[in-house]
């Protein structure tokens, strides 16, 4: 029986302490997906994505964003898994984790990833949707870590532990990591540890990725797509490929300044919303998100005869979360006062940075989207119906349509950008 103790893309966690017993590997069997935790964690993943998207979003100024706020999520609520005292409430208070705490969150992230992988895991790709998930625990040869951490781990995570050698093959174990991530992510977050980030201090290392490949329920004639102007908010004109669906049934919805479709996947299970401001610019939309405001637009979809016209982009997005985590009210998981000793008897661990990574890519076809997390911890040192062109800045949210989960959201200010500049 797993036992409960007080952590979005992969999500790395380092540490660094003192020599230890040599642990042993422990199999990661899954604790059962209690449905009726689900509902609760969704309602988290939602408020920490309208958190995470509004920092990323003001960071980036008028660019483009893209991000896995439930991967960030996950890696969090594992990291969580080993903080007490302020820490821990500090954690909790960003990922709007639901009461009991810890427990609600757990057995809640448990629930919805199994749920949604149960669901999408078998897919293709091209005829219906695919979705997985992975996590990983990479520790230190010596480390010995508690036996309730690795439990919580296990058991709702499925997160198994991978004894490795950072202090005698620090770049090769660098590689190792960053060679599981690509592969569970179809090689699209090649490099999600960089340069530097692993050392032979690094004590423990937890990864997470996602990754989802989906086919659109309504393809779009490739033949019909052709250059079209759009227009950003600061008034430039861009070029870009936009594509022209044909009449059919989608969600649509309106709201103050904005209208909005849901164009689905195969199988009409998951969904990309795509929300386009009637007023003067993205930047009034956007200050109305919150969860309150997501979790409606995510589930008042009415079905209409929509003509789109959407245009086709890729793009990559590499952040440090540091400061915005920080900004969001877990400033102590990175000083000196952080408390992480649920994880081990090691002294002095601090979350010394958080590192994701989002690609994203829409075409004629579908939608191809991975994410990876890194938590990084050492010692202190149609005619009947509405036209719905997409000419101008949108916001996005790839989601579960039953759960109202969201996997990725996104802005596109200029569709002819591919990647942070």
């Amino acid at each position: 029986m797993v036992s409960r103790r007080s952590l979005l893309q992969a999500a790395p966690l380092a540490l660094a302490g003192l020599a230890v017993p040599v642990p042993s590997r422990r199999q990661a069997v899954r604790v059962p997906p209690d449905a009726a935790a689900a509902p609760a964690a969704a309602r988290a993943v939602r408020g920490f994505t309208v958190d995470l998207y509004r920092s990323l979003a003001a960071a980036a100024g008028d660019g483009n964003v893209v991000c896995a706020p439930y991967s960030v999520a996950v890696a969090l609520a594992m990291t969580r898994a080993g903080a007490a005292g302020v820490t821990a409430d500090e954690m909790d208070t960003v990922l709007h984790a639901p009461q009991p705490r810890p427990a609600a969150l757990d057995n809640g992230l448990n629930a919805v990833d199994q749920l949604l992988v149960g669901r999408y895991q078998n897919g293709d790709g091209t005829k219906t949707p695919k979705l997985t998930t992975a996590n990983a625990l990479w520790t230190r040869l010596d480390l010995d870590l508690r036996p309730a951490f690795q439990d919580v781990l296990t058991g709702y995570y499925g997160a198994a532990a991978h004894p490795v050698d950072f202090r005698g093959a620090t770049e090769e174990t660098r590689q190792e990591i960053n060679t599981w991530v690509s592969d569970r992510t179809n090689s699209r977050i090649p490099e999600l540890l960089q340069n530097g980030s692993v050392n032979p201090d690094t004590t423990l290392i937890l990864t997470n990725t996602i990754y989802l490949k989906a086919p659109w329920r309504y393809p779009f004639t490739v033949s019909a797509t052709a250059a079209a102007p759009f227009t950003r908010d600061d008034g430039q004109v861009v070029d870009v490929q936009l594509m022209r669906g044909p009449f059919e049934r989608m969600g649509y919805s309106e709201g103050s300044g904005w209208r909005a479709v849901d164009v689905p996947f195969a199988d009409g299970s998951l969904a990309m919303a795509i929300v386009l401001p009637t007023g003067p610019g993205l930047a009034a939309v956007e200050a109305q998100l919150d969860e309150a405001w997501l979790d409606a637009l995510l589930h008042d979809f009415r079905i209409r005869d929509i003509r789109l016209r959407l245009p086709k982009w890729t793009f990559r997005l590499p952040v440090q979360l540091r400061a915005t985590l920080s900004e969001l009210g877990m400033p102590t998981a990175f000083t000196s006062r952080a408390d992480l000793t649920g994880m081990s008897a090691e002294p002095s661990l601090k979350v010394d940075d958080v590192v994701h990574e989002t690609f994203i890519g829409v075409d004629e076809k579908g939608a191809e989207a991975a994410a990876a997390s890194a938590v990084i911890v050492r010692p202190p040192s149609i005619p009947s119906g509405p036209d719905f062109f997409v000419d101008r800045p949108f916001l996005y949210v790839i989601h579960d349509v039953s759960s109202g989960v969201p996997l990725f959201i996104g802005r596109v200010h200029d569709p002819s950008v591919t990647a942070a500049g």
